[in-house]
């Protein structure tokens, strides 16, 4: 090609490309032009002769060198995202187009792009990098995002990716049996073998001591890893228990779907294969998203359905004083009355929160609750109730408005009903939910956080949100019950909630002696079997209310 077509065609290229490159068999560089300086830290002319990896961050390495095979087969790359090995520790998010000329001697010509919304520093980046060059493996959340991410590059490429999950059997066992340093070492092992056949190198994930799931293209051969697998568990002792493992594996055919999408499909595969050992009888994810969706839809329908006919109930549990014995006010469960859905209560107001509908569904609640209330009062009042409340309708300025406007219209009285905060899904904005919340304490409603210490945002919830009462979840308050190291963290966050004249509830005290170990940790309340289950009828605690709490 004469020069001066080829600067033209290079020119061209640049309406699309911050960088373009041509790569040799080697998948070294021959040819360079454009930004490289700011992008990679040096000029075209410094970069033939060097490899292409070398422009790639190291957590992104073993993908690109996958992502040339796979497009040495099929000769085209779809923009994969790869990070670069930026200037000054910077780590530049890019895609990568392009293909492999057989014409041209099988060289490689790339077409680099940043993507201008995350041209930064990436720090997940590194992180990724160090977990390659260790054999840890990732937890559920982390495994669901890299893989959906690793699934659409490897794709765009024309690499067939699949997910594999595999159940050891008798793992678990021999783990508690071979002690805390071998135990390391085993896991260590296994993570080191799934992450060798992975794609990008690291996306693999241990979701207990007995399954395990990684991301790998279709010619890795899932038999030859299960054998290892299992070698390494008699090696580390030839008596244990014999560890057998079987596995499913599923196209990740990610084409037509979000990664958000993909995230979501395989969080839920690897939940099932965890509980039932399988899939049923999926191939792929898509058929998985397709029954995910279709059983979303007709689950949606029931909660709107719910809402709007107020279809359930309230069932009270009674929340008690440590020190004199008496209810000092009781927390509503849900209960629905739908009896085709399996679901529980939870799981239905979790796929609320998720699809944003948890609004809906709060208000509803709240209507019965006000109403039952109402009932109480013309027959004899009842120690205040707390309604939980998710932090996603608390957000929604609609909503606030509306229970404002209930309240009001019911006259309803701040000594009859309070709220409790949840934290099934994580709050967004903590100062326009506080803002919320003051506005309903404003007028004298109280407001708890709920479960304290499920989640890692309880403490961001504490010091963001005005509350007067703060909820221990039970593996706290067990813990506290059962290690000194426990009690004097339950002690602690006690005296921190005292000091801020916010008082304490333990829940799930289930005898007389918890009960005295979170008293003399200092909480204030008690809430769990040993104070009573939950009930229809309040009033089965009558002889427990004092009668300062329902009249003043």
């Amino acid at each position: 090609m004469p020069k001066n077509e080829y600067e033209r065609f290079v020119k061209l290229a640049f309406c699309r490309a911050d960088l373009l490159l041509e790569l040799n068999e080697s998948h070294e560089i021959v040819f360079a032009a454009g930004a490289s300086k700011v992008l990679v830290g040096r000029a075209p002319e410094e970069l033939p002769g060097t490899p292409f990896s070398s422009l790639i961050d190291k957590s992104d390495r073993t993908m690109a060198s996958q992502i040339l095979a796979a497009a040495g087969e099929h000769g085209r790359i779809d923009d994969s995202v790869l990070r670069l090995n930026g200037p000054a520790a910077r780590v530049l998010k890019a895609a990568v187009a392009g293909y492999r000329a057989a014409d041209f001697n099988s060289h490689f010509f790339l077409a680099v792009k940043v993507e201008r919304d995350v041209a930064s520093f990436l720090p997940e980046a590194s992180d990724s990098a160090e977990r390659a060059e260790s054999d840890e493996m990732l937890e559920e959340q982390s495994f669901s995002k890299l893989a959906a991410e690793r699934v659409k590059t490897f794709q765009n490429a024309g690499g067939r990716a699949q997910i594999t999950l595999l159940k050891m059997d008798n793992l678990s066992g021999l783990l508690k049996k071979i002690g805390a340093s071998k135990k390391k070492e085993l896991l260590s092992t296994i993570g080191g073998i799934l992450k060798s056949d992975a794609l990008g190198g690291d996306v693999a994930s241990r979701m207990d001591d007995q399954n395990f799931s990684f991301v790998h293209s279709e010619d890795i051969i899932v038999e030859d890893v299960n054998d290892r697998i299992e070698a390494a568990a008699r090696q580390a002792d030839p008596e244990g228990p014999e560890v057998k493992g079987h596995f499913t594996t599923l196209d990740a055919d990610g084409a037509g779907l979000s990664d958000q999408q993909v995230a979501k499909a395989v969080i839920h595969t690897m939940k099932t294969f965890c509980d039932k050992g399988s899939v049923g009888t999926k191939q792929n994810l898509s058929q998985i998203v397709s029954t995910m969706m279709a059983d979303t839809v007709q689950t949606v329908a029931v909660i709107r359905g719910i809402a709007k006919e107020t279809d359930l109930k309230g069932i009270f549990m009674p929340i008690c004083d440590l020190r004199r014995g008496k209810v000092q006010h009781f927390e509503m469960l849900v209960r629905f009355h739908e009896p085709k859905h399996r679901d529980t209560p939870s799981h239905l107001i979790s796929l609320a929160e998720d699809v944003e509908i948890v609004h809906e569904l709060d208000a509803a609640i709240c209507r019965w609750a006000i109403k039952k209330l109402r009932e109480f009062e013309k027959k004899n009042p009842i120690p205040p109730v707390a309604v939980n409340l998710s932090g996603q309708s608390l957000v929604n300025p609609r909503f606030v408005e509306e229970l404002h406007k209930l309240l009001k219209m019911t006259g309803i009285g701040s000594d009859r009903i309070m709220f409790e905060v949840t934290e099934s899904a994580r709050i967004a904005n903590l100062e326009l939910v506080n803002a919320h919340i003051l506005s309903f304490r404003e007028k004298g409603f109280k407001f708890a956080l709920d479960d304290f210490g499920a989640g890692s945002a309880s403490f961001d919830y504490l010091n963001m949100l005005d509350a007067d009462y703060v909820k221990f979840d039970g593996p706290v308050v067990r813990r506290a019950c059962a290690t000194r190291k426990g009690s004097e963290m339950l002690n602690t966050l006690a005296k921190m909630c005292a000091n801020q004249q916010v008082k304490t509830v333990a829940e799930m005290v289930e005898n007389k002696k918890m009960a005295n170990q979170v008293y003399y940790c200092g909480i204030d309340y008690g809430q769990g079997w040993h104070f009573g289950k939950p009930t229809e009828n309040p009033y089965e605690f009558a002889d427990q209310f004092a009668a300062w709490e329902i009249n003043k």
